[in-house]
């Protein structure tokens, strides 16, 4: 369900973004990115690469839990921000993911700070 400010929020799942001085899209996914709540969250990335020209970053900080399904709708979103020429990155990713996105050999939605190299 979509509330106030740009924001949607389901059971296990916070959704919302704003547009920075920059230009750049900055959205948020917190709470649980799973089976049950990754096409949500990939309808709402979406939209948002679609009203908003120019790069979008999304925040995965207050992510709590992601599994194979919430992998999947990450590398839709990339995939949909490709085709639309816009950049895409993600940001404040736990070590974890960062092996989840290693071992699934995702590591171009990874910020360039994290390489191939390990989690600073």
């Amino acid at each position: 369900a979509e509330g106030q400010n740009g924001r949607s929020v389901a059971a296990s799942l916070e959704l919302s973004h704003r547009i920075l001085p920059t230009g750049e899209a900055a959205a948020r996914i917190g709470g649980e990115l799973d089976i049950a709540t990754a096409d949500m969250a990939v309808r709402y990335i979406t939209q948002v690469i679609d009203r908003h020209p120019g790069p979008v970053i999304v925040d995965l900080a207050a992510l709590t839990f992601c599994d194979a399904r919430g992998l999947s709708a990450l590398l839709r979103m990339a995939s949909y921000a490709e085709r639309a020429d816009h950049p895409f990155r993600l940001a404040s990713l736990s070590a974890m993911l960062v092996k989840l996105l290693r071992i699934g050999k995702l590591d171009r939605l990874m910020p360039p700070s994290l390489g191939a190299t390990g989690c600073t």
